[in-house]
């Protein structure tokens, strides 16, 4: 195999060149300690001097040394001007390679660089362990580089990099395929081989109709997919210890899988056998996890959609039945009152004077007998009023649960027949009845296990003539799977998204062999001693109580007060904007811009399109043309999908579009390109100026409910954002300079501080400081995980007197000292110190990317009884939300720049919901992945969008030499936004038949960089 073309040609010079340096990071970068200057003036001449500066600026910047022909002139001259001698980039050809090289080592020593050449084999290893992730090459190379860094260790060249990844990638497909022919016995290669023969009734394989997974929640599509499920199920059944012996990871076996999903049967066909079987058994493999996840997915809506039509019913036939309990209620109030009447009137014969005793014996005997059995009841009416209403209520809910047990049995009974559960649990006895109807099929007698029930459904499983209802246990037996499964007491094996929290984690081998090792490659070292964290902490939260409330009483916080409760109220005045024009008037010139020339000056000015690869690793296809992908990224990011895309334009045809999706799009490919866009924006000196401080990146995230047009299971019926319809949540992230950086779409009624997370590890290319999010975007453990990732966690808090602070310290200690903002309760250090460990090592596997964020802490918060791993990060959290809150009640500007990070990202809704205009702004597909692809697509429009804003607006300012115009152009762009569209084209008919790349180019590159403004 030749060697991998993992970075293009321009990416391949400027990795092997020396970085290009701001004259701030110039400043920082050639600096050097005292010892080493004094050291440097006894060299023999200036050019080694120069020469020995520049080596060793490069490496404190890079990790690396670069050969001195690719040293830039800006950088001699500007070391020789500091060294205070003069040397030209001619005269520095004079640098020999011999003193570079002992310079090199002389750095290494002092900078404590370990050498390249002597840690080779951990540079082998940390390859090895990503390859076998499959993860792309690209992603592969910046990641080690990462590692690298972080261990002192000296980074290579690009050549030896794409050679050892190149080679390891052989290697890896090589021991993997030998493993096979090994294993695999003659009746598996003909099991396999039958996926591939045409049914001649259908003119179909096997294998293409187990390509697609239906989402429909229908009885009939229902059955099919559990048919399906159970062909996937018997295969996977005959091949489990053939996989687990080639012991592939997740990611590669999904590799595999994709790529027979997107295959032709001729292209299936004309692998080699070895490597076809590899690919079909890691496709086997992924449908079966998959389709356990959408089965358990049916049960849950199914059984949720039967619960809420139960209540609802319940309601109305309470609704209807309020009128006589009223009259009842209303008689019973009446006999009370005669009770009380009857009391009355023995109590007065009873003290009268005017009769003997016994004339009062007899005249209280004959009150008795006249309403005796009501005497009676007097004590018990209360009770039984109670106890009716709630036999009533439970009756009614059981018979209504058994009337609704046959159709909830027509859509689920199959799935809990076939669905592979985990046989550790806390509740052995569902377990027990789960598999007691799995091995009688369904067909189920009154000896079914019961210990699973509560009393009161063990006691109504008979009726009144002692026949046991079997509807009846069915219907609460699928209740109580569903439970389970959803808080986590239920797992399935194997699957994606309902295993045990363990499953997702480091095993505890691993973590104890390599706990140190995995500590430092994620970065959380300095949090290994707790009592060390804990201590720091202490002090900090101590002394911000402190400082907040000196401030209060020293009234230098004017925009706190406290009401006549003592509750505290808050203000944050708005920021004053100077008046100007906006920005959309600084386009007028240009009118109206199609989008196809948008994305082809981008692409010319970042070749983004050079991030679409095929899905194949060896990417030696023939490349489509540009304005196909042009058509497929505007089919996609616009909502219209190929066929529509292909009706609308010219020269595209949708089988084009459609097999250049199939093979060059997905989620890494269209993320990778974006990071095109994004990195040139950050070259921008334009885009600098709305980025407050140079040294801290402020980004933030929000959701946007969006339609969905057919059957998903990640979406979910809303009547106040999607009517009658279902819809999810896309939801987005946005830093200061208004790159969207990442996005995903989840249901509409999940929480989204689950996948705040996601977002801010994903990306490689942007380096979040500060996060702000809205009320739904944050809770306390993403408190506390947001500090172990050194991130200032800052999200708006709309109702502060409702947030609880916590204190190491007693609330009578801030009394004593006159404090009006006090702790509610002390922190549970002990529960911390206890779970520590389980801490850092759910840290080291999420900031790793062993597992996404969001899936970890679904599957955490929803235990039924709070995990004590999840109560121990909610507790740590807890201490980080208290600096924050006291910090929030302290600082105006802080407050000022969360709102204002947060407007940013909902006028970032806007533009999107701009550009995804197509068919209704109802996107066309079932799979949450399939979801996602249009977004991201979506996003990169955007992104593609302000690039070309910034790009024309830095033309502008460099062509504009009158410097007092220049200036107001400037505070124009400072007081608006370059997210603005209203001067694209995005609708209308596309004309794909030119050469769109043929026009010049409008934009000086040369000039644009070159421009200063902040």
């Amino acid at each position: 195999m030749a060697k991998l073309e993992i970075l293009t040609s321009d990416e391949r010079k400027a990795f092997d060149a020396p970085p290009i340096l701001t004259p701030a990071e110039r400043e920082t970068v050639f600096q050097l300690p005292n010892e080493i200057l004094i050291w440097i003036q006894t060299f023999d001449s200036t050019i080694n001097q120069v020469g020995f500066v520049l080596l060793w600026g490069y490496c404190k910047h890079t990790g690396r040394f670069f050969l001195p022909k690719t040293f830039h002139a800006e950088d001699i001259t500007d070391v020789a001007r500091r060294l205070n001698v003069e040397v030209t980039q001619t005269e520095f050809k004079k640098y020999k390679e011999r003193t570079a090289h002992n310079h090199k080592q002389a750095i290494r020593n002092y900078l404590e660089l370990i050498p390249f050449k002597t840690v080779r084999s951990f540079f082998l290893e940390a390859i090895s362990e990503r390859v076998a992730k499959h993860q792309q090459p690209k992603q592969i190379l910046i990641e080690v580089i990462t590692l690298l860094r972080a261990k002192h260790i000296e980074v290579p060249n690009y050549n030896h990099f794409a050679l050892v990844i190149t080679e390891t990638i052989v290697r890896f497909e090589k021991e993997a395929l030998a493993a096979l022919t090994e294993q695999l016995t003659p009746a598996q290669c003909k099991s396999l081989d039958r996926l591939l023969i045409i049914d001649p009734e259908t003119n179909l394989s096997k294998l293409a109709k187990l390509k697609s997974i239906s989402h429909s929640r229908k009885p009939k599509a229902i059955r099919q997919s559990v048919m399906q499920f159970r062909t996937i199920q018997i295969l996977y059944d005959n091949h489990v210890s053939l996989m687990q012996t080639l012991n592939l990871h997740g990611e590669t076996i999904k590799h595999y899988a994709n790529w027979i999903r997107k295959a032709s049967l001729q292209q299936i066909r004309q692998l080699s056998g070895q490597k076809r079987y590899l690919h079909l058994l890691s496709f086997i493999s992924y449908q079966y996890r998959l389709r356990q996840d959408i089965l358990a997915d049916v049960l849950l809506v199914c059984v949720q959609s039967t619960e809420n039509t139960i209540l609802k019913e319940q309601k109305n036939r309470s609704f209807q039945h309020t009128n006589t309990q009223n009259q009842t209620i209303q008689l019973l109030a009446e006999a009370r009152i005669s009770y009380k009447s009857l009391l009355n009137k023995i109590q007065t014969i009873a003290k009268s004077t005017m009769f003997s005793d016994a004339e009062k014996v007899k005249q209280i005997n004959e009150l008795l007998d006249q309403d005796q059995a009501q005497c009676l009841q007097e004590p018990k009416i209360d009770t039984l009023q109670k106890q009716t209403l709630e036999n009533m209520r439970i009756q009614n809910y059981y018979i209504l649960l058994e009337a609704s047990s046959i159709k909830l049995q027509n859509r689920v009974a199959e799935i809990i027949k076939y669905l592979s559960f985990d046989t550790t649990t806390t509740q052995p006895d569902l377990l027990a009845a789960i598999q007691y109807y799995q091995t009688k099929l369904g067909v189920i007698g009154k000896d079914a296990p019961q210990a699973f029930l509560n009393t009161a459904e063990t006691n109504i499983l008979l009726d009144e003539s002692g026949k046991f209802r079997i509807s009846l246990y069915k219907a609460l037996l699928f209740l109580h799977v569903a439970d389970a499964l959803k808080s986590g007491v239920l797992s399935l094996s194997p699957a994606c998204r309902y295993l045990t929290l363990d499953a997702y984690l480091y095993s505890i081998i691993r973590w104890k062999q390599q706990k140190e090792n995995l500590l430092e490659q994620a970065g959380l070292t300095r949090f290994y001693s707790f009592s060390e964290v804990i201590n720091q902490l202490g002090k900090a939260l101590h002394a911000q109580y402190h400082k907040t409330n000196q401030r209060i009483k020293a009234g230098k916080n004017t925009y706190i007060k406290f009401d006549r409760k003592n509750k505290l109220v808050l203000t944050t005045p708005k920021v004053e904007k100077i008046n100007t024009q906006s920005v959309s008037d600084l386009f007028s010139d240009c009118k109206q811009v199609s989008i196809l020339q948008v994305l082809s000056d981008v692409n010319r000015v970042t070749d983004y399109l050079s991030c679409f690869r095929h899905h194949t690793v060896k990417d030696k296809k023939i490349v489509p043309r540009k304005e196909a992908f042009y058509a497929a990224i505007l089919g996609q990011g616009c909502n219209l999908g190929p066929s529509k895309m292909s009706n609308v334009s010219k020269g595209i045809s949708e089988n084009v579009l459609t097999n250049l999706i199939n093979w060059h799009f997905n989620l890494d490919n269209i993320h990778t390109a974006n990071n095109k866009i994004l990195a040139l924006i950050q070259q921008l000196s334009l885009s600098a100026i709305y980025q407050k401080s140079p040294i801290a990146l402020h980004t933030s995230s929000d959701g946007r409910k969006t339609g969905i047009a057919v059957d998903s299971l990640n979406a979910n019926y809303s009547f106040k954002y999607h009517g009658n319809g279902i819809g999810v949540s896309v939801y987005s992230f946005i830093d200061e300079r208004n790159r969207a950086f990442y996005s995903t779409v989840i249901s509409s009624s999940e929480r989204e501080a689950a996948y705040v997370i996601d977002g801010l590890l994903h990306n490689l290319a942007i380096k979040s400081t500060i996060h702000s999010t809205d009320t739904h975007g944050y809770s306390e453990t993403v408190f506390g995980v947001m500090h172990l990732m050194d991130v200032f966690f800052a999200p708006r808090i709309k109702k502060l007197k409702k947030s609880t602070l916590y204190s190491f310290e007693s609330k009578k200690i801030y009394e004593s000292k006159g404090y009006k903002i006090l702790p509610e309760r002390y922190i549970n250090v002990q529960l911390i110190e206890t779970h520590w460990d389980d801490i850092l090592r759910l840290m080291a596997t999420i900031k790793l990317k062993e597992t996404a964020a969001s899936l970890i802490f679904k599957r955490l918060s929803s235990y039924s009884k709070q995990h004590p791993l999840y109560c121990a990060l909610k507790e740590f959290g807890r201490i980080i939300k208290s600096l924050f809150i006291l910090r929030y009640i302290d600082e105006v500007e802080l407050r000022q720049a969360i709102e204002k990070q947060l407007n940013r990202v909902e006028l970032s809704n806007k533009f999107s919901k701009a550009i995804l205009f197509g068919n209704n702004q109802e996107i066309q597909y079932s799979s949450k992945e399939e979801q996602e692809l249009v977004v991201s697509c979506q996003r990169f429009i955007q992104n593609a969008i302000i690039l070309w804003n910034e790009l024309y607006l830095s033309q502008r300012l460099a062509m504009q030499e009158d410097l007092e115009q220049r200036k107001k152009i400037l505070l124009i762009i400072s007081n608006g936004s370059t997210m603005i569209w209203q001067h694209i084209n995005l609708h209308g008919e596309y004309d794909f038949t030119q050469d769109i790349a043929a026009n010049d180019l409008q934009f000086d590159m040369d000039k644009i960089l070159a421009l200063k403004v902040a």
